[in-house]
């Protein structure tokens, strides 16, 4: 499901962070969704690297189980610090990008085509296009380089935002 994009736990650990530091949701939500594109500018690895040499099946596992356990991780860590519907909402918010291009993958990509063929129809083009705007932010980063870069973003957020 995702192409070159932080993990799921990333941005909703990150989205907690910020939510736990700026409790004012009309400032820190709209902090929470731009720290997506931030964070996914930064070069990384994740999961979702280099889908095309794996099944839609198999990537989309990976992908739920990423946000199972990024849900669960940032719960554990600002759930006593924020209201669960604003965490809720900022782990949502933070990783609402990468679901907005879920239906290019789902029902469109394929593993040997780079874009929709010229006879595509109006769901494809459009869902395509959301994919190629959301792309506009992305820079990836093989593994382990881009796993360290990942981590030390998250880190970077954590520290920064973190309350005395």
């Amino acid at each position: 499901m995702y192409n070159k994009y932080m993990t799921a736990t990333s941005h909703a650990l990150v989205s907690g962070a910020i939510v736990a530091a700026i409790p004012d949701p009309f400032v820190s939500l709209p902090l929470v969704f731009v720290s997506h594109f931030i964070m996914d500018a930064v070069p990384h690895w994740d999961f979702g690297t280099n889908w095309r040499d794996r099944s839609k099946s198999k990537t989309g596992a990976v992908a739920i189980l990423d946000t199972i356990v990024g849900f669960t991780v940032t719960y554990f860590v600002f759930g006593g610090k924020v209201e669960l519907p604003l965490l809720m909402l900022a782990m949502i918010l933070g990783n609402l990008p990468d679901w907005l291009e879920a239906p290019y993958y789902i029902f469109f990509a394929r593993q040997n085509q780079k874009a929709p063929a010229a006879s595509a129809g109006f769901w494809e083009l459009l869902t395509y296009k959301i994919y190629r705007i959301e792309n506009l932010f992305h820079t990836k980063a093989e593994f382990p380089f881009g796993f360290f870069t990942q981590f030390a973003t998250v880190a970077f957020f954590l520290l920064l935002l973190r309350r005395p």
